[in-house]
C-alpha cells in the first residue's frame, strides 16, 4: 500500500510539473505573438501589459539598416531617457522607466538590422501626480551610424477621454515615424542628446558605445 501511495504520488508530482511547464512555455509564447488586430508591420511583443506595449516591428520602408542587434546597458538607457523633456519637465518618471527601460534594452539586443523597437507607456502627468488622468507616451527605438535614436509619437497624451467614450475599442497607439511628426506641436528637449533635425523636435539621439 505503502509503495502504490509512492507512485501515485511520484505520477501526480510529475504530472503536475509538466503542466506548470506547459502553461508557463504557453503564456510566453503567447507574449511574444501578434494579435489579429496588430497590422502587418508587427512582428512581435517584448512586453504587453494593458494597455501598453514594447514590440517588434519591420523597418520602415525606404529606410536604411538599423546596427542591430546592439547591447546597451540599462543603466545607460535609462540614464539618457531621464534626461529629455516636455515643456521642462521630465518625459519619464522614475516608476516608468522602471518599467519601460529593461525591456527596451532586451529588445535592442534581439532585434535584426530590418527591424525596429517602438513603445506606447501609460502613465499619470499632470498636477496632480499619480491622480491625474491617464496619459499616453509612445515612440520608435533604434540604433543608425553608432547612435541610438528615438522617435516620439504622441507625449502624456490624455488618451483616458477617447477610452471613456468608446470603452468598446482598444485605443491604437502610434508610435513615431521617420518620414514626419506624428504631434505637429511636439517639441522635445533632448536633454544629453541632440534633435535630429531643426525640423525634428520629436526625433532625439543619443551617442552610445556597444556593451557586451
Amino acid at each position: 500500500m505503502m509503495a502504490i501511495s509512492r507512485v501515485f504520488a511520484s505520477n501526480f508530482f510529475r504530472a503536475a510539473l509538466a503542466a506548470s511547464l506547459a502553461l508557463a512555455l504557453g503564456s510566453c509564447g503567447a507574449l511574444g505573438s501578434k494579435t489579429d488586430k496588430d497590422g502587418p508591420e508587427v512582428l512581435r511583443y517584448e512586453y504587453r501589459p494593458s494597455p501598453g506595449f514594447v514590440r517588434i516591428e519591420r523597418i520602415e520602408s525606404g529606410a536604411p539598416d538599423n546596427a542591430h542587434p546592439f547591447g546597451i546597458s540599462i543603466d545607460a538607457m535609462r540614464q539618457k531617457l531621464a534626461g529629455v523633456k516636455l515643456r521642462g519637465d521630465p518625459i519619464f518618471t522614475s516608476e516608468e522607466l522602471d518599467e519601460l527601460v529593461p525591456y527596451l534594452a532586451t529588445a535592442l539586443k534581439s532585434v535584426g538590422s530590418n527591424e525596429d523597437v517602438t513603445f506606447a507607456l501609460t502613465g499619470s502627468h499632470g498636477l496632480l501626480g499619480k491622480f491625474s488622468p491617464k496619459t499616453v507616451t509612445t515612440g520608435r527605438v533604434f540604433v543608425h551610424d553608432r547612435r541610438l535614436n528615438i522617435i516620439f509619437g504622441v507625449v502624456h497624451d490624455p488618451f483616458a477621454i477617447l477610452e471613456m467614450q468608446t470603452p468598446s475599442v482598444s485605443p491604437q497607439f502610434i508610435p513615431g515615424t521617420r518620414a514626419k511628426r506624428i504631434d505637429t506641436k511636439l517639441a522635445i528637449t533632448p536633454g544629453m542628446g541632440r534633435l535630429a533635425g531643426d525640423d525634428r523636435p520629436d526625433w532625439v539621439t543619443f551617442e552610445t558605445a556597444q556593451t557586451q
